[in-house]
């Protein structure tokens, strides 16, 4: 088992950072890799590769990331019908839209919307009872382990992989109250990125998981190479910090596990 560092230079970083800007401002139109690569002055393929070591996704995962995260905002605080959010965030069929929110999200924009609206004011620390503690044991294949100053905290950790569906993780966990998140094994050796995030128990649940606000959570990455000699449990150290430009919106391209209700 290998780890490796990011290794990002800051030129690389500012054009990916320019890159994922000219994302942001244009969700709703088409945004092929050509186009993105010029904003960094890159080929296509060198962009790419520079693009996935930066951010952990793939130019086109990140982008999806992105419309995902619109999308749950717009459910949440508008009263904008289901087609028109999906027009929005880039999609030009209605059924497209849908079928692909589920696939990533779990469930409806409709059900999402509806589930989102009732957690109002809701603190993560309100849902820590309900939460296990998911500390690491034996025949677990990945173990997050991250030191936060905030031990009482909502906890996700998700393994990602270039041959997932863009933007769905492959692995996900969720709990609460420790500093070592264990994850289920995962399809296979390979590499994956470790993703963990972490919201205080005083952070609104809407904030850190549908609003993105930086000051809500916590967040760190680690790469990691699994071989097929890999029997034994297999700690990852995650460096958490507050949120950068260049993270995807992970918790946008998950599953709703989150959710207790």
């Amino acid at each position: 088992m290998k780890q490796r560092g990011r290794g990002v230079s800051a030129d690389h970083a500012e054009a990916v950072t320019r890159a994922i800007d000219e994302m942001r401002a244009g969700l709703g139109r088409a945004q092929p890799l050509a186009a993105l690569a010029r904003t960094g002055m890159f080929s296509p393929f060198h962009f790419h590769r520079i693009f996935r070591d930066t951010t952990a996704f793939t130019p086109a995962r990140f982008l999806t990331a992105l419309r995902m995260a619109e999308a749950r905002r717009l459910l949440l605080h508008s009263s904008m019908p289901v087609h028109r959010v999906g027009t929005r965030v880039g999609y030009t069929s209605n059924g497209g839209f849908i079928t692909h929110f589920g696939r990533v999200v779990g469930m409806s924009p409709t059900r999402f919307r509806s589930l989102v609206r009732a957690l109002g004011d809701t603190r993560a620390g309100e849902w820590l009872p309900s939460l296990p503690d998911v500390l690491d044991s034996p025949g677990e294949t990945v173990v997050a382990r991250h030191a936060s100053s905030v031990p009482a905290s909502l906890a996700m950790s998700w393994l990602f992989t270039p041959g997932q569906p863009p933007g769905r993780p492959c692995t996900t966990s969720v709990g609460g109250g420790t500093s070592r998140i264990r994850l289920p094994r995962p399809p296979g050796p390979g590499a994956y990125w470790v993703v963990t995030m972490i919201v205080p128990a005083q952070s609104r649940i809407l904030d850190a998981l549908v609003d993105d606000v930086p000051e809500s959570y916590l967040v760190g990455r680690s790469r990691l190479s699994l071989n097929r000699q890999e029997l034994r449990p297999v700690v990852v150290p995650v460096h958490l910090r507050r949120p950068e430009r260049t993270d995807p919106p992970v918790a946008a391209v998950a599953p709703l596990c989150w959710s207790p209700m």
